[in-house]
């Protein structure tokens, strides 16, 4: 694919679906100065381009009532044939336990995630998957996710007001309906569906539908809307830091994750259990500012830093918040 700059107006109408992706294209057309029709033709001309990929809903795992933990898996993929890695790559997308699937460099090949309902159900199903892959996946890496922090894609838009979204941590698992787990596993991956549709396909009002929306919302089950985006067609790079800390002290570690949070390209931070402490997103559009972030941290905060690793990443395969398995 054509890599192409983004116009200014397409970053300004994809820094407000990045806010909110369920914002209606009359209200970002109110905000940049521009018609619902062109705001419309500008979203389908980035879909075309494969800019925008869809739209995927920002979901809380550790609020619904399952006591849910998700772990990340970084996979070291032993390369035959095209066609395997193809079936690797399926097959991983398939299982209804992966929410993320990540192609990446560096000394792992994929990262991916799995929800499960405690160490033992992780176990016995990251089992089943190297047993179906013994020849290509032969070494990982496991972390446990304690915390993810999103600060959003503030490089779009400056001006924009960016609110820090956590997902998981030490929270109270809440209630929720059959039909609440049907209505988030619709919008998981499709956050721009309406409440008719919804509502059509599981044969309730509208009103239904919208009303358990809203009470999701509240619950903080919900936590925002977000557009799966191809930064690599628009000449960025997107990079993961994996960190391990030494000497780390509540203190530092504040200091650390309010200076990542203020930076234009870090759009996310995950705290982890594990080989690694931490994992910082960074998405940017000269490649050498990488090496340059990463000196700077190391200048700014080496005395609670034992070891950094870059993963370059470059392709999403599957981006999904809701642990699809609790429909079984």
């Amino acid at each position: 694919m054509k890599i192409v700059a983004l116009k200014k107006v397409e970053k300004g109408i994809l820094s407000y679906l990045d806010i909110d992706s369920r914002t209606s294209f009359s209200r970002i057309g109110k905000k940049i100065r521009k018609s619902q029709q062109q705001v419309s033709y500008t979203v389908q001309s980035l879909k075309d381009k494969e800019i925008l990929k869809g739209f995927y809903t920002l979901m809380d795992y550790s609020k619904i009532n399952y006591n849910l933990i998700l772990f990340r898996v970084y996979f070291k993929v032993i390369y035959t044939k095209e066609q395997t890695y193809e079936n690797l790559i399926e097959y991983l997308k398939n299982d209804p336990h992966t929410g993320l699937i990540e192609e990446c460099w560096g000394n792992y090949d994929l990262v991916t995630t799995y929800y499960a309902k405690n160490a033992s159900h992780f176990n016995k199903h990251i089992r089943e998957v190297m047993e179906k892959f013994p020849k290509h996946l032969q070494n990982f890496s496991v972390l446990t996710t304690v915390v993810q922090r999103h600060f959003g894609r503030k490089y779009l838009n400056p001006k924009a007001t960016y609110d820090e979204i956590f997902v998981g941590g030490d929270r109270v698992p809440q209630k929720v309906e059959d039909i609440d787990l049907k209505i988030l596993n619709m919008i998981s991956t499709n956050a721009r569906i309406n409440s008719v549709e919804i509502a059509s396909i599981l044969d309730v009002t509208p009103k239904t539908i919208i009303n358990r929306l809203k009470k999701l919302e509240e619950k903080e089950i919900i936590l925002g809307y977000k557009p799966l985006i191809n930064i690599r067609n628009v000449g960025y790079y997107s990079n993961l830091l994996l960190i391990k800390y030494h000497n780390i002290t509540a203190k530092t570690e504040k200091e650390f994750i309010n200076y990542l949070k203020a930076h234009p390209s870090v759009i996310s931070v995950i705290k982890t259990l594990g080989e690694w402490d931490i994992e910082i997103r960074i998405e940017i559009e000269d490649y050498n500012q990488i090496r340059k972030t990463e000196r700077e941290i190391r200048e700014n905060f080496g005395s609670m830093i034992q070891t950094i690793q870059n993963l370059p990443t470059h392709k999403i395969f599957k981006n999904n918040f809701f642990p699809s398995f609790l429909l079984e």
